[in-house]
């Protein structure tokens, strides 16, 4: 066929459209539903995708985290794995110790909520971490006001706290300046020596409303570490992000002599590093993509279904018209591409507006909902080939159909 061929082939096709609207608009509604349908998913598998990859960012670029546990993000954690022994900061000074890839180790200990006071104010949800001096560069959380902790504090063991926005809101006047205040945590005394700057959110979770405590003091008012309220871990910074791999393998061989893991068993502990965080969130949401593919191919289908049965019942109205057009010379392949040109067109159309309407979706989630929301573009360009894909693919047998009629029996037909 030649380029004036498919242009002849075209208008032909948008005067058949104009000429039956209703039952064109209806048959584009359902090809738009299934093409938003796709984009919705899309844009929200993104969005999230999106957020997650921003928040781990957010904990550092090059950070590990090592603990007793296997790296997940469910709360459920498996028999053995509670019974494993916990890390110390013997484990942590080996670890810095034994690697030339990491350039900072840092200990934590958490809490997950714990009653706080300052005169008549009082607040319970406060996360209680009890770190040391190097927590600051290896997370990248610095304070905005006063001074973070330091190895006097950890070794003299100080009722000192360092606390979050947050805490600062729930406890204090906008007038009053916290630093030098005292404040009872558990009904212990602290006086607080900083504020931290602003860090935002972690997966819903404000990273504002948490209190810095030192290390060894942590322990001495909170000696068991009872998961899921407390938590254990070691944060390791490399060098670089190339050392990340050195410095992970390092860790392992490290905490696999010092725990007694012998030859051929897994690690009695759980170590990831962002990529390693990325690759479980990618396990979890395998399930997801595949459940949310099916829905929007049964959607895509449907809008098929009704692009083949109206393309069907158009060849039935112009049979006698193929008659005419096969009796003055019109071949097969001009007839079969005429059909099959205006199914793609009734798709293509519909595939616009669930374009438009996706994008316009788009805006209004991430606007009007917690949930993020965000088109790529290679979304978009597969939006536009499988929307002429179900056109090609629906349409096919309508085109065949038409281009087998018998042009005497089609010039009968009334």
């Amino acid at each position: 066929m030649t380029f004036d061929d498919i242009r002849e082939s075209a208008v032909m096709a948008f005067s058949t459209l104009r000429a039956n609207k209703l039952r064109s608009a209806l048959t584009i509604l359902g090809v738009t539903v299934g093409v938003l349908t796709v984009l919705s998913m899309v844009s929200i598998i993104q969005g999230l995708n999106r957020s997650f990859a921003d928040q781990i960012e957010s904990l550092g670029s090059n950070t590990i985290f090592v603990n007793k546990f296997e790296p997940s993000f469910s709360p459920q954690k498996t028999q053995e794995e509670l019974q494993r022994k916990e890390l110390t900061i013997a484990d942590a000074e080996a670890i810095a110790r034994e690697s030339e890839a990491i350039a900072a180790v840092a200990p934590f200990e958490r809490k997950l909520s714990e009653t706080v006071r300052f005169k008549d104010k009082q607040t319970e949800t406060p996360i209680i971490l009890g770190v040391v001096p190097e927590h600051s560069y290896t997370m990248s959380q610095f304070v905005a006001e006063g001074r973070f902790l330091i190895d006097v504090d950890i070794r003299e063991r100080r009722n000192v706290a360092v606390i979050g926005r947050d805490v600062v809101n729930a406890l204090f006047l906008e007038y009053e300046q916290p630093i030098g205040k005292d404040i009872k945590i558990a009904g212990n005394v602290f006086r607080v020596i900083g504020i931290m700057e602003d860090q935002g959110s972690f997966f819903g979770q404000s990273r504002d409303n948490s209190i810095y405590i030192p290390l060894t003091t942590f322990q001495k008012y909170y000696p068991e570490v009872v998961f899921p309220d407390f938590v254990f871990v070691i944060i390791v910074r490399p060098k670089t992000r190339a050392d990340v791999a050195n410095a992970m393998a390092d860790i392992t061989d490290t905490l696999r002599r010092r725990r007694g893991d012998r030859v051929g068993e897994p690690n009695s502990f759980g170590i990831s590093s962002q990529d390693a965080l990325l690759d479980v969130y990618n396990q979890l949401t395998g399930a997801t993509y595949l459940v949310l593919t099916a829905i929007s191919a049964v959607a895509l289908m449907i809008g098929g279904i009704g692009v083949m049965n109206i393309m069907l019942v158009s060849v039935t109205e112009r049979t006698k018209e193929i008659g005419i057009r096969k009796a003055v010379g019109a071949t097969r392949l001009s007839i079969m591409s005429q059909f099959l040109i205006e199914a793609v067109v009734l798709t293509g159309i519909g595939g616009l507006f669930g374009l438009i309407i996706g994008e316009i979706v788009s805006v209004l989630i991430n606007t009007y909902s917690p949930l993020p929301a965000f088109i790529p573009i290679w979304a978009i360009l597969v939006a536009i080939v499988v929307s002429g894909g179900v056109g090609v693919v629906f349409g096919l047998y309508p085109a065949w159909k038409a281009a087998r009629l018998d042009p005497i029996e089609a010039l009968r037909f009334e």
